[in-house]
């Protein structure tokens, strides 16, 4: 007999019965607490009349399928004649109407709850009501039919036929994936040093339910040594799912490659991308997509035509975003949302960090799927700066003027200018230029939940809407979610300046928000080549105390690489600028030691910009290129080719920038790392706010605002250099706080630092390094 098909009312009845066009596609509907809190009002209400909360579990068999069908009525009202189920649907008060294929869904959700009441108390007939409350005043709107159970019994199991027709077809690629995962070899010849023991320790962490950090050198393998193991796991029955994070694109092709090299060797799995909208979807680039309304026209239908893109998706699995994009122009549909649909039906899935952990985007899926997911998290280092940026919101005077300056009907005009009084009135009424509370403002929350009220959630969809009203739209929805979210580690700061001015809800430390995601996942994984000093990783990633910790030693041979701190040069903020012509002499003496492509790291565009031009006057018959700042696509990928074109070239980066992390530049694409600084944060009232909070909770400030995130830019910054077994090359650490124990102590372990205290030194040690490796 087959396993028993186990699924609540409220799955089925999405996945079988919705209809209808894609609604609301980014407004903010009713969040989930208040749809809580208004459903228990209303049941709360009628607690003399009902049931609520009604329990319901009915058992079927299907085509020889056992099935078990379960959820939970709203409010049940057994003692009218006929018994009557009620399900409670909350909406905006500025939502004017509900569609009719948006109410059918909801009238079948109703069908079958009250087919599995009716075949519990054997009844003949059951009133059913759907009522839609008003989340606001909560003012019912309440429609009532009477149905027959013969009625309620064959569209149940109609709806129960055709999800396991899908059910029979998703069976049929598990079982594919599961033996073909348990059959899995490595997939290269032999493991590298370390990394066997780093993908069984991936193992033992999904086994255990556990959280591991951990820490492996640039080029030692890290995403295979987390997929392989995982992928094993899923064929060993520990897993359902893998969620795979990463922060930049390149993290997220490199995810695919290896898991394509696996499927090359017998794997059947399944993966899905998921692209960001602003890319994916057609009508952000061609007009031709929106209709006379402003709808986008794949959106209108959308759930009519989705059983058919689905279906040819889940049987291609490899679910790249060309794949899904053409699939999506097949059937006319939404890119984007149509690979939000198939989340529930891929073994792996491919994204950005925001989709699990930013509170406006996060993907209702994460939370309501009851699959096993193992959450992998690569570059992990990126959470803490990403996940602050995730939990803060900002309105600004520049996006209101340049949101009034748009083509905007009377209605949007009359609630921008609205907000803009407001806004301007709370700042002028500020003591100073620059002011740090512990509260939010109640008079420019007022004012953000009027221009939402008058506001129409239609706004999202309506393409005709000026880009710049939406933006400031956006905004003002994160700054209304921020605001509910506001803790002891938010600050408020206000600029009152007419240039500059401002209100930032800023999050000096998130760890506690992302404490509450970690268990929605049985497992969870982070790596990175930068993850030291692990206490501060563990407490500002908010990581539980029994998390594990691996710190692998480099897997190349450490006489491969030479680095050099040279204590000789001080790029503190006031004495820099006296260094820059030996700043700009060192740079000269490592590249004729060895004439290649050299990278140039600093910390700020301004002193590089000083640097580069110095460069050139003194050293001009060196090629010599240089980052610009606020760079397009299309300029950063000419930067980088003319840099990967040439054998014989300097590169000025910045320091956790694009260049810094995220591209691989093997063999004699690169042959040193030149780092001028320790990379410290810039000094601002932001930042001084975030070491008075570590200070707070009874850390080192400084260490935690300043000294380890300029660490983490450094130590990624030097990790472009060794990227395989044959790869050599430098490190040159340009500041002479480098050699402090402050620093010292917190370097990677392959790093034999030696200081030079002048320039012949490092010449001395660079000529004899590069003897060595004249090869």
């Amino acid at each position: 007999m087959s396993k028993i098909v186990k699924i609540g009312i409220g799955q089925l009845v999405e996945f079988c019965c919705r209809s209808g066009d894609l609604g609301f596609e980014g407004g903010p509907g009713p969040s989930a607490l208040e749809g809580l809190r208004t459903h228990q009002k209303i049941q709360k209400r009628y607690q003399q009349q009902s049931i609520a909360e009604y329990r319901l579990e009915q058992e079927f068999e299907i085509n020889s399928y056992p099935v078990k069908l379960g959820g939970r009525i709203d409010m049940l009202f057994d003692r009218e004649n006929p018994p009557r189920v009620e399900e409670i649907k909350t909406i905006n008060n500025f939502m004017h109407s509900t569609t009719e294929s948006y109410e059918e869904s909801h009238w079948a959700q109703l069908k079958c709850y009250a087919a599995c009441y009716a075949i519990e108390q054997n009844t003949k007939s059951v009133a059913i009501s759907l009522n839609y409350v008003n989340i606001f005043n909560c003012q019912e709107y309440r429609q009532t039919k009477v149905m027959q159970r013969e009625q309620l019994e064959a569209f149940l199991q109609q709806v129960l036929m055709r999800y396991l027709q899908w059910h029979q077809l998703i069976e049929q690629q598990n079982t594919q994936t599961k033996t073909s995962a348990g059959e899995l070899q490595f997939p290269h010849k032999n493991f590298r040093r370390n990394q066997h023991f780093f993908a069984s320790q991936v193992y033992r962490n999904i086994q255990q339910k556990g959280q591991l950090m951990v820490e492996a050198p640039t080029g030692s393998g890290k995403t295979i040594s987390t997929l392989f193991p995982a992928i094993k796991a899923i064929g060993e029955g520990h897993i359902d799912q893998i969620i795979y994070l990463s922060a930049k694109t390149s993290g997220q092709n490199q995810a695919v490659k290896a898991i394509e090299q696996m499927n090359g060797q017998g794997l059947k799995i399944s993966y899905l991308v998921i692209q960001a909208k602003a890319k994916s979807c057609v009508c952000n680039h061609n007009a031709n997509e929106i209709n006379e309304d402003g709808k986008c026209v794949r959106t209108l239908g959308f759930f009519d035509r989705l059983a058919g893109a689905r279906e040819t998706l889940v049987k291609l699995r490899h679910l790249n975003s060309e794949t899904v994009r053409r699939v999506a122009d097949d059937f006319q549909l939404c890119p984007f949302e149509l690979s939000l649909q198939m989340l529930p039906w891929v073994d792996i899935v491919i994204g950005d960090f925001n989709y699990v952990f930013d509170p406006l985007v996060q993907l209702t899926y994460f939370k309501n799927d009851n699959k096993r997911k193992l959450l992998l998290i690569d570059e992990l280092h990126n959470l803490i700066d990403r996940a602050r940026g995730m939990y803060s919101a900002c309105i600004s005077r520049k996006q209101i003027k340049i949101a009034s300056s748009a083509d905007n009907s009377l209605t949007i005009n009359r609630a921008i200018n609205s907000l803009n009084r407001a806004f301007d009135k709370f700042l002028l009424e500020q003591s100073g230029d620059e002011t740090v509370t512990s509260e939010t403002s109640e008079a420019i929350n007022r004012a953000t939940f009027h221009f939402s009220e008058k506001i129409n959630l239609d706004l999202f969809n309506n393409k005709h809407i000026c880009s710049e009203t939406l933006e400031l739209t956006k905004a003002l929805f994160r700054y209304q979610c921020i605001n509910n979210l506001y803790d002891e580690h938010h600050k408020t700061i206000s600029i009152k300046p007419v240039k500059k001015r401002q209100i930032k809800l800023m999050c000096l430390n998130a760890f506690e928000y992302l404490t509450e995601v970690y268990p929605l996942f049985k497992s969870v994984c982070g790596f990175s080549a930068t993850l030291t000093p692990a206490n501060y990783f563990l407490q500002a990633l908010g990581f539980n105390q029994s998390a594990k910790v691996l710190r692998l030693e480099s897997c190349f041979p450490q006489n491969n690489l030479l680095v050099n701190t040279c204590s000789y040069v001080d790029t503190r903020y006031l004495q820099r600028e006296s260094y820059i012509d030996q700043i700009c002499e060192t740079i000269q003496r490592c590249f004729l030691a060895r004439p290649g492509n050299y990278l140039v790291f600093f910390s700020s565009y301004y002193f590089m910009n000083l640097v580069f031009e110095r460069f050139r006057e003194l050293f001009g018959t060196i090629s010599a290129s240089i980052q610009l700042k606020d760079s397009d696509d299309k300029q950063r990928q000419e930067f980088l080719s003319q840099f990967l074109n040439s054998d014989k070239m300097l590169g000025f980066v910045i320091m956790g920038g694009i260049f810094a992390e995220g591209i691989d530049y093997r063999g004699q694409s690169l042959i040193g790392a030149i780092i001028v600084g320790v990379g410290l944060p810039q000094a601002n009232t932001e930042q001084k706010l975030i070491e008075n909070d570590f200070n707070r909770i009874g850390l080192d400030g400084f260490n935690h605002a300043y000294r380890f995130p300029g660490l983490i830019r450094v130590q990624q910054s030097a990790g472009r250099v060794i990227r395989s077994e044959t790869d050599c090359g430098v490190i040159i650490l340009l500041d002479r706080r480098f050699k402090q124990a402050g620093y010292l102590q917190h370097y990677p372990a392959h790093w034999h630092a030696n200081n030079c205290t002048d320039i012949m030194s490092l010449e001395n040690a660079l000529v004899e390094f590069w003897l060595k490796h004249k090869d």
